[in-house]
């Protein structure tokens, strides 16, 4: 499954399992996700992406998930064609991921914040809200990422390791930095 051949051999047999698994409610699906988070090699990888091709509002072919990766609220999230999301990435609420998106370790999406408007609440206790993350087509997040409420990634933009993306970055770019900035055009 870590490459498109691969998944395109055993396709026939995933979209049975899939079909074996659309009959459990998206409760059980939610817990399996949790017990088989952690399971690794090949074996891991098609367990998650049988889960959550249920879950998620939509889930292309030949996503990698590999061990470790939290996701909250997978029925916010649409996921396209060849996306690889690495060990211990976390992704929360309204997620649009395009095509060919590589996602390195330790990434976080976060698409909720609280707001502090309610002066009689702690800001803990004040409501949600979330603006949905937009990545487009052909990006790469480098390792330990956070990509912030409301952003959109446009096609073909490298994300340099550790960079905190909290603005919307526009295509064929490179960014760096926390906050992120474009530090060159591609």
């Amino acid at each position: 499954m870590a490459n498109g051949s691969s998944f395109q051999k055993i396709k026939p047999i995933i979209n049975i399992l899939i079909l074996i698994n659309k009959i459990l409610p998206n409760s059980i699906n939610k817990m399996l996700l949790v017990i088989f988070r952690n399971v690794p090699f090949r074996i891991g990888v098609l367990i998650r992406y049988v889960i959550l091709k249920n879950l998620c509002r939509k889930f292309g072919d030949n996503v990698i998930v590999y061990e470790g990766v939290i996701f909250d609220a997978p029925q916010m999230m649409d996921i396209g064609d060849n996306v690889s999301i690495n060990p211990n990435c976390y992704l929360a609420g309204e997620i649009t991921i395009g095509n060919n998106v590589s996602i390195a370790h330790t990434t976080a999406f976060h698409s909720y914040n609280h707001t502090w408007d309610n002066l009689e609440l702690t800001i803990r206790e004040n409501p949600l809200y979330t603006k949905r993350i937009y990545v487009e087509n052909d990006v790469w997040l480098g390792c330990n990422c956070v990509v912030l409420s409301g952003v959109t990634i446009q096609e073909r933009v490298v994300v340099a390791a550790g960079t905190i993306v909290n603005k919307s970055v526009e295509s064929n770019s490179i960014i760096a930095g926390n906050p992120g900035k474009i530090i060159k055009k591609i």
